[in-house]
């Protein structure tokens, strides 16, 4: 298989330890003692999704369901869902962080404005990738040729993932050490 194939599996691999971890930072965010460094760890999340998914993954995975939507016995009811879903995702990312810069720079934001919304988005991000795992990918796999991915390369200018790239990943190395040791605590509790 092409390796952007294998990289697009892998950033949903990286994006849902990314998620529970954000998921566990609204959890400690919402107890009134909390470690100060919460908040800057959710901005970092929020910036890495701005970041890669949004103008990387997400992009490739658009030029591939392209491509997709030219095959006969291509299932285009999740292609055409996945697609619109990416600029939702996009806009509900800047929603998150507008809430939660608005919070660091000391704007008063009542707990169900930013909790229920932010529940929402890791609900909505979770479902998307579900979706995309369970019956986008497959059609990847079957339907997309050799020479399809090499177009598809072709139109991208390269982009390493920031976060779990070790070459540029002091950007984002704060919240990859706390994403190391949440996997480590979750591994070590079972």
């Amino acid at each position: 298989m092409h390796h952007l194939y294998r990289q697009l599996c892998r950033d949903h691999r990286h994006m849902q330890q990314l998620l529970d971890a954000f998921d566990q930072l609204l959890q400690d965010f919402a107890r009134r003692e909390r470690d100060p460094g919460t908040l800057g760890l959710i901005l970092d999340a929020l910036d890495y999704i701005s970041v890669y998914p949004d103008r990387w993954h997400h992009p490739v995975e658009d030029l591939a369901m392209e491509r997709l939507r030219t095959r006969p016995g291509a299932r285009l009811a999740p292609v055409n869902k996945t697609l619109a879903e990416h600029r939702a995702i996009t806009a509900a990312t800047r929603r998150m962080n507008t809430l939660f810069y608005a919070i660091a720079n000391d704007a008063a934001v009542e707990r169900e404005q930013l909790f229920g919304p932010a529940r929402e988005y890791l609900s909505l991000q979770r479902q998307h990738m579900e979706r995309e795992n369970r019956e986008v990918f497959p059609q990847f796999e079957r339907l997309l040729t050799e020479e399809d991915w090499q177009a598809i390369e072709q139109q991208l200018r390269f982009q390493q993932d920031p976060l779990f790239n070790t070459d540029i990943r002091g950007l984002f190395e704060s919240l990859q050490h706390y994403i190391a040791n949440l996997h480590l605590d979750a591994c070590v509790g079972t």
